[in-house]
């Protein structure tokens, strides 16, 4: 958004307006759904606010809470913006009545007028806090929103809910038959496995084909309620057309064998690149024209021909030898139960509606389909959007994909470096934006959530190290680390004004990348948190927040270990004064499941007269800190720490001198792989970590005490190691301990090399993070 409304946001706007001028029932309920897709909203509900303040349902998203059905009324007493008509502004209140969403998040409202005076409440729920610039966009799309609305009241003739369309009473009633079939498909399943006889065996299989027949009717009858109703929905994806086609036709080989039909396929060869497409209905069309052919075609070749079309399209024909249609049938073929008419159709599993639903899908993607008798034959053609990938659009979106927690801000006037910075952060994932000014840096640091800042300190008509400084002290880039270039080596001033990297052009992007792989894997860190006050709880989320990190919240001290089963935790907030489990008793909880065993935690509590418990909970937290007497920034700092200590391997001694437990040794000479690595095994309660920075003093470790694992970095000064690894083989303890080599952004035929020396495996850099652990537990049998 930061560049100006997306091409998307203006095609989705104006969908939304047609649903409005035409009255359409499902408007609100499509309104709030864009509004969740793009505002990454939990949930969102839409109220008509009624005389005496009371507000009736008139949209929900598909992920707000099932209480809120359309027309449903609800009161809020203690709402500000009715009672004070305050327009446009985005409020909260913690005392709401309104709770749209199942989790403990952040709920909004915003009223707005629409131009017959109707008041509308928007009600909004996000997992984090809205920044300014989310605050502001929905503002700005709520006011646009309102003259829509006005455009779908006017057209209904009413400000009341949308009627129950008849649609809606098809896709409720479906929903019952459909359960009703499935019931009878799952008893006759039984009863075929008993000892019946040959005509009761018979009678059965009748029953379920039918009860089969009518499930897949039911389902089309459902599709195509949608479809009536303008509320067809799908999920696009990345597709190869003809790797799809080529799938559904393997299903039909076997079946078109027996009577010498065969398939003949005509690809255009840029069909197998790439092609942003909804996949289940392109497959449910390709699917059902084979069906029909299946029952259709005599002996010879089914031809599919696919290409591209123009205006972005893609035509795909399927020609087969066959007696002809009569002119009635073709000319209605795609209305339902047409073909049903037909003897040869009434015994097949050819749905009576499949092929009008066809005709539908095919609209909703974009195109249009035909029927024609050909000589000998019928011939089906159809038409769908979807512009082809260039090679080079495929290779890119085969790269790792930017996400929102990967925004990198680079400040650079040298169009050559930021464009090479550029292609580097987006090959790996990263989510760049580049400026060349102050200004615009500061505009983008007040607006959004950044990964990392990558500042040129030689910009032009600015001091770059007083910029710097700026940044540093800025609240929304307190704790974003900061990576300094430049051609001239000021290290030790970049350093003394909070930069946490220092690069002399010409950059190594290497080296870069494993820089910002170190922080983004620790701005990754899940921190639970628990309290039983709400508005506390809110607190030290925006502390966990302002810290970077991410906060999993829970009130009910009781549903805290459901709700991290499964779950990576890094740091745990637990206030002492609760309900059952109370504080002290969910500590345990929480300590006596092996993977937390070495969960830091941090008490965090307004509770008097708790010291003389503390004894309970004894060696099982890190810290404590009183409600009463620690900020926000304060606690804030803390969950910092806390987090870092990740970083840190213990001192070498500990490690030694200690019994048991899986001992692992780390040789690798830069920083921020250390810190990757040691974070990494750390979170997976690998504590016993040994690391040296080249590979004479990985040998000399190795001689001096016995590791279970030995992780080597194979580009070191001193000793690579290659020759280290070579050496630790020659010991007689080491004959078969697994070694698994690193290699910096490997080149073809590494991993040879690498396997020549001794190691037992290899992993590239930038290190996976989930093959990384895979790979160690693997070796160490944990």
């Amino acid at each position: 958004m930061a560049l100006g409304i997306k091409t998307e946001i203006i095609l989705r706007l104006n969908e939304l307006a047609g649903f409005a001028k035409k009255g359409d029932d499902f408007f609100g309920d499509e309104l709030c759904n864009f509004l969740s897709n793009e505002f990454d909203l939990e949930a969102a509900v839409i109220f008509s606010v009624n005389q005496e303040n009371s507000l009736t349902v008139i949209g929900k998203s598909a992920n707000a809470r099932r209480n809120f059905l359309s027309g449903s009324s609800f009161n809020c007493n203690v709402c500000k913006l009715i009672q004070n008509e305050i327009e446009h502004n985005l409020h909260f209140d913690s005392n709401c009545n309104l709770q749209i969403s199942d989790s403990l998040i952040y709920e909004g409202c915003v009223l707005t007028k629409t131009v017959d005076s109707l008041n509308l409440l928007f009600k909004l729920a996000k997992k984090t806090a809205f920044t300014k610039a989310e605050k502001d966009s929905l503002q700005k799309i709520v006011e646009f929103v309102s003259l829509l609305f006005s455009s779908w009241l006017g057209k209904k003739g009413n400000v009341t809910a949308p009627s129950s369309a008849f649609s809606k009473i098809v896709a409720d009633s479906t929903f019952e038959l459909k359960n009703n079939a499935n019931s009878i498909i799952g008893f006759t399943t039984i009863l075929t496995e008993e000892s019946l006889s040959p005509s009761v065996t018979e009678y059965l299989s009748s029953i379920k084909k039918n009860a089969q027949s009518l499930l897949l009717n039911i389902n089309d009858l459902n599709e195509l309620a949608k479809a009536d109703a303008n509320s067809l929905t799908g999920i696009t994806k990345k597709i190869s057309v003809t790797n799809t086609i080529n799938e559904i036709l393997n299903l039909f080989a076997g079946k078109l064998s027996a009577r010498n039909v065969t398939f003949k396929t005509e690809y255009a060869p840029a069909l197998s690149r790439q092609i942003e497409l909804d996949d289940q209905k392109l497959r449910y069309i390709i699917t059902n024209l084979l069906l029909f052919t299946a029952t259709s075609a005599d002996e010879g070749e089914v031809v599919i021909n696919a290409v591209p079309a123009p205006e972005k399209k893609i035509k795909t024909t399927i020609s087969f030898k066959g007696k002809n249609l009569p002119d009635e049938i073709l000319n209605k073929i795609f209305e339902p139960y047409t073909l049903a008419k037909l003897n040869e159709y009434k015994n097949t599993s050819f749905s009576g509606l499949g092929l009008t639903l066809v005709k539908k899908y095919v609209n909703y993607l974009g195109g249009d389909i035909t029927a024609g008798n050909t000589v000998g034959g019928t011939t089906f053609a159809f038409t769908i959007n979807g512009e082809v990938m260039s090679d080079l659009e495929t290779t890119i979106s085969q790269l790792p994909k930017p996400t929102s927690k990967n925004k990198v801000l680079v400040i650079e006037d040298d169009y050559a470096t930021s464009k090479l910075l550029s292609n580097y952060l987006n090959k790996w994932g990263y989510n760049p934006t580049i400026v060349s000014k102050e200004d615009q840096a500061m505009s983008i640091i007040n607006n959004d959530h950044l990964l990392a800042v990558i500042l040129d300190i030689e910009i032009p008509n600015t001091n770059g190290l007083e910029l710097l400084k700026k940044i540093h002290e800025h609240p929304n880039t307190k704790n974003v680390p900061v990576i300094v270039c430049s051609i001239e080596p000021e290290q030790q001033k970049a350093f003394m004004m909070g930069a946490v990297e220092y690069f002399v052009k010409p950059i190594n992007y290497n080296y870069l990348v494993e820089v910002l792989t170190s922080y983004k894997l620790r701005k990754d860190s899940n921190i639970l948190c628990v309290d039983d006050d709400l508005p506390t709880l809110n607190l030290v989320k925006q502390a966990i927040e302002l810290a970077g990190f991410n906060p999993i919240a829970e009130n009910v001290s009781a549903n805290v270990m459901n709700m991290i089963i499964d779950k990576q935790i890094d740091l745990a907030i637990v206030d002492l004064d609760m309900p059952h489990p109370n504080g002290f008793e969910l500590i345990k909880l929480i300590k006596s499941e092996k993977r937390f065993a070495h969960l830091p935690i941090i008490i965090y509590t307004g509770k008097e007269n708790y010291k003389e418990d503390l004894h309970k909970i004894e060696g099982l937290f890190e810290e404590l800190l009183d409600k009463r007497s620690t900020n926000i920034e304060d606690l804030a700092d803390t969950i910092n720490a806390m987090i870092n200590r990740y970083d840190v391997p213990p001192p070498v001694e500990e490690v030694i001198l200690k019994k048991g437990g899986i001992k692992i040794l780390l040789a690798e000479d830069y920083k921020h792989s250390q810190i990757i690595v040691t974070r990494l095994l750390k979170k997976n309660n690998f504590e016993d970590i040994v690391v040296v920075e080249n590979g004479e003093d990985a040998v000399k470790m190795a001689q001096q005490e016995k590791f279970d694992l030995i992780l080597m970095d194979m580009q070191m000064p001193i000793m690579n190691g290659f020759e280290a690894t070579e050496k630790i083989r020659q010991m007689p303890e080491y004959k078969s301990t697994p070694v698994i080599a690193l290699t910096a952004f490997a080149m073809k035929g590494d991993r040879e090399k690498c396997l020549e020396a001794g190691a037992t495996d290899y992993i590239p850099k930038p290190i996976d993070s989930k093959e990384f652990i895979e790979k160690v537990k693997y070796y160490t049998n944990a």
